[in-house]
């Protein structure tokens, strides 16, 4: 390491000098310590093209964190969504069960008593038919 630059007789400097030694020492030891940050100091077209690269690598692992999370975020967002649209499908499906359930049992009483009424005009008619019949065999005798 090459000694400080001393100017003759220039007593201003000697501030400077102490100023400039006790900030510039510290670093000194420290990329003494650290050859390879002392050498990209040294070589700054070599620093530029590895941060650049750095940079590029870092925006690619941006990116596919970004898509392997992005299937999760998607559900958790839709989740609500989902959750509403299923409470809306089963409640109004119950209750599409519950109404048509009540309308069977209206159309059966209403059916039965229907047929009932049939069934009896038939019998009705089946008797007066019968006795025709043997009033048309009694006839014949």
């Amino acid at each position: 390491m090459p000694p400080p630059l001393q100017l003759p007789n220039w007593p201003s400097y000697s501030w400077t000098d102490g100023l400039q030694s006790a900030l510039l020492k510290p670093l000194q030891a420290w990329l003494l310590e650290h050859p390879v940050v002392a050498w990209l100091v040294l070589h700054p077209f070599w620093s530029l093209a590895l941060a650049g690269l750095a940079i590029l690598l870092f925006a690619g692992l941006w990116s596919a964190i970004a898509r392997l999370t992005e299937g999760f975020w998607l559900t958790l967002v839709r989740l609500p969504f989902q959750l509403i649209a299923w409470l809306f499908t089963t409640t109004t499906g119950l209750l599409v069960k519950r109404w048509t359930k009540a309308t069977p049992q209206e159309l059966t009483s209403d059916r039965l008593t229907e047929i009932m009424a049939r069934l009896e005009s038939l019998q009705t008619e089946q008797e007066v038919l019968l006795q025709e019949m043997r009033q048309l065999l009694a006839e014949r005798q």
